[in-house]
């Protein structure tokens, strides 16, 4: 999502700065919190630990990807790989699309490089270029060399009769083959009227929204690679802002189309940055209420599908990011929102009935971006920067984790009632096994400021977790990991496990021994255990006793990553601000 003449957000309550710092400290006390785990999950939406996965504006692919399939940068292997190595048996999800794939042009001919820019008077917010099929080639040798990866492709609805849909459909099946996770029909046409798509409909509705979408789904069946309905990988409708999706699956859409789609597709952001304006700072994004708010948008829609998962498509969130058109700087590009506020949200929507979600990326330059190539030509083999989105796509992948080889079922454990109170700065979930009836882990949010604090310390968080929460065999030996940066406005120094990409160019994590990057520690919950977490941080607690990690290296090695714990941290019970308490 790039460009709106409306406001893409969900409408919540603004506070001023300064009564939320002073309201915020309420719930940070030096007391254990006690934590309550419910011994089964009672939700049944079953994701898997590729759930949060990367969408890519296609005007800038070729910024990431190069130019062709000789210019793919080792480093962005290094990036995608390190996301494939937590997914388990599951591929990493990654999205093309966005506006300026609406509005391109496929051409067959053009054979390298993979992008031209098609006009120089684009909308910044919306770039149109031309592609060729080597697009397709860059993209299935990406996937192949991350250890696998599966892409949704968007298909243009703008032009209802445009031929050149079923040639880039079947273009893309025949190249990508098992790469290939699907087709989004179509980007934000609640949006057509608004933005003067159709200029000749006075009132685009979902009527003639669901005639167009017809119109050129039966135009799959005859492609270069067969009759793609037959696959039933479609998606749709990807709307993002007006109707109301309960209305349109139940006007029909879902009637006309049950056959052959693979994905109900929305596309969300908490607030848009499209003018130059925006409404809100960083404190409501660490409000965990305001996280559960905005998962409650399209609430009848998600009970609707979630009614029925058996024969319902699945549910999925095809872009997102902390505000459309760019993100907002100083906001968007911070530890707080990047990456603190990513992960909660992308655990919420698991929670409430979502089976993937994608964080959006746009061309260099833009504040919410995952990561930065370097200046010069696309492919330069210069060093990269990694920003705080990226963070949360890793921590994202391992609280999912899962040992049974299906899914895990979130539940939010409303910590200190979170899900509603907000002035607590602490929240919880709790990730079961595919059946809810086992802890695989638990993720545990600090988001009080500890600039509040006349002591660091004073504004760390202990949550006391009841043995019960524990798998009787694996009690004296469970893993915690921490998400932790240097401040809530930190835009580099952050780490995950006690490693960081910070002035590490080439996206292969290194440990880092300062201060803000939290070592692993290992606890004894044996009778119940409690786990500090400094401000802000984020704590994932292994109850399952297990945390593995796979990485397919750029040239197809495996390299396994163990969990390193320090053996001084052990002896000592502390370190900083942290402390490991045995109940």
């Amino acid at each position: 999502m790039l460009s709106s003449s409306l406001q893409k957000f969900t409408t919540a309550t603004p506070f001023c700065s300064f009564v939320l710092a002073v309201s915020l400290a309420i719930f940070v006390s030096a007391d254990p919190l006690s934590i309550s785990v419910p011994s089964t999950a009672l939700g049944h939406n079953v994701v898997q630990p590729n759930f949060l996965g990367v969408s890519l504006e296609l005007s800038f692919m070729d910024e990431y990807f190069g130019n062709d399939a000789s210019t793919i940068p080792s480093t962005i292997i290094n990036y995608l790989s390190a996301i494939r190595g937590r997914t388990g048996n599951f591929p990493l999800r990654l999205r093309v699309g966005g506006n300026s794939m609406d509005s391109s042009v496929y051409v067959p001919e053009l054979a390298t490089p993979m992008l031209q820019n098609a006009t120089t008077a684009a909308n910044a917010n919306n770039q149109p270029v031309n592609y060729g099929p080597m697009l397709w080639k860059v993209m299935k040798k990406v996937a192949d060399d991350v250890g696998g990866a599966k892409y949704l492709i968007g298909l243009s609805l703008l032009d209802p009769n445009n031929p050149n849909v079923p040639v880039i459909a079947g273009a893309a099946e025949q190249t990508l083959e098992d790469a290939l996770d699907g087709y989004l029909l179509g980007n934000e046409p609640d949006l057509y009227t608004a933005h003067q798509q159709r200029p000749d409909i006075k009132n685009y509705t979902t009527d003639i929204y669901i005639n167009e979408f017809r119109t050129v789904a039966d135009r799959l069946a005859n492609t270069s690679a067969g009759n793609l309905l037959n696959l039933k990988n479609l998606g749709g409708p990807t709307v993002c802002c007006v109707w109301n999706l309960d209305v349109l699956l139940q006007g029909g859409y879902l009637a006309a189309f049950h056959g052959i789609l693979k994905y109900i597709s929305l596309q969300h952001y908490p607030q848009n940055n499209c003018f130059d304006h925006y409404q809100y700072g960083i404190p409501y994004y660490i409000q965990h209420a305001n996280v559960v708010g905005l998962t409650s948008w399209q609430s009848p829609a998600i009970a609707l599908l979630q009614s029925n998962t058996s024969a319902n498509p699945q549910l999925i969130m095809s872009e997102f990011n902390s505000a459309s058109c760019g993100g907002v700087p100083t906001i968007s590009d911070t530890f707080a929102v990047g990456t603190l506020w990513t992960v909660d949200y992308a655990l919420q929507m698991a929670a409430v009935g979502f089976s993937a979600a994608y964080l959006h990326t746009r061309e260099r330059g833009i504040s919410y971006n995952l990561f930065t190539p370097p200046d010069g030509p696309n492919g330069n083999p210069g060093n990269w920067v990694t920003n705080p989105p990226y963070y949360a796509l890793i921590a994202t992948a391992e609280a999912l984790q899962t040992t049974d080889g299906v899914g895990s079922v979130v539940v939010d454990l409303n910590i200190a009632n979170s899900k509603t109170d907000k002035k607590a700065t602490v929240a919880g979930y709790a990730v079961y096994d595919s059946k809810g009836s086992a802890v695989e882990q638990i993720v545990l949010f600090n988001y009080a400021n500890v600039s509040n604090f006349p002591d660091p310390s004073a504004a760390t968080a202990t949550f006391a977790l009841p043995a019960s929460a524990f798998s009787a065999m694996k009690k004296t030996e469970i893993p915690v990991k921490f998400l932790s940066a240097s401040g809530l406005t930190e835009k580099y120094n952050i780490a995950w496990g006690g490693q960081s990409l910070i002035g590490i160019g080439n996206g292969i994590f290194q440990d880092n021994n300062a201060t803000w990057a939290i070592p692993n520690q290992q606890l004894d919950c044996t009778n119940g255990c409690s786990v500090s977490v400094p401000a802000a941080a984020m704590a994932v607690v292994f109850a399952g006793g297990t945390n593995e990690i796979n990485i397919h290296g750029p040239q197809g090695n495996m390299a396994q990553s163990s969990f390193i714990v320090n053996p001084a941290l052990v002896a000592l019970g502390v370190i900083g601000s942290l402390s490991i308490i045995a109940l």
